[in-house]
């Protein structure tokens, strides 16, 4: 997997072999990058956002943000593996506008994404989207943009829209 576009184009993103995370294709990520550079309903400048990658994995959503340019990026994961690999790579870039946690998002995130305009969650598809709408969502800035990847047919008010691919969904909520 490689990062698409920006400062770090053409990098690869290291993954680490028999884990259980689901890299997010870069399809996927270019379209997502599309959507927030050009689509004028999501209202966003990603070069003054902070951006935060709660559950990230092998990073490579973050990594992108951080290399097209986004003013700050926060990783965060329970893996201490999907931790270290990322840090490893991250020391070996020139940038450092970004912070790594490894702490659990729904018990301890509102220190992590109080200050971030734009949130990425990927959480694992058993994940039930009411504990991100109950513990969460309250704790969001006014007019944070999420994008949030899932597997399941999910409504809320706050749905700027969707976007459906073979077996999985992007949604696009603000606060």
């Amino acid at each position: 997997m490689r990062i698409i576009s920006g400062t770090l184009k053409g990098r690869i993103v290291p993954t680490l072999k028999n884990h259980d995370y689901r890299p997010t294709l870069s399809r996927i990520r270019e379209d997502v990058f599309n959507l927030i550079h050009h689509n004028r309903d999501l209202d966003v400048e990603l070069e003054k956002s902070i951006f935060g990658d709660l559950f990230c994995g092998s990073g490579s959503i973050g990594l992108e943000a951080l290399s097209r340019g986004a003013k700050k990026v926060i990783f965060n994961d329970l893996s201490s593996q999907n931790i270290n690999t990322l840090k490893t790579f991250l020391k070996s870039i020139p940038n450092n506008n970004y912070e790594i946690h490894q702490t659990d998002i729904f018990q301890n995130g509102n220190l992590l994404i109080e200050s971030c305009n734009i949130i990425y969650m990927d959480p694992p598809y058993n994940y039930d989207f009411n504990l991100f709408r109950e513990n969460i969502f309250p704790l969001l800035s006014n007019n944070c943009l999420v994008i949030y990847e899932c597997n399941q047919n999910i409504t809320s008010e706050n749905l700027i829209f969707s976007k459906n691919y073979k077996n999985k969904k992007i949604l696009f909520l603000r606060k």
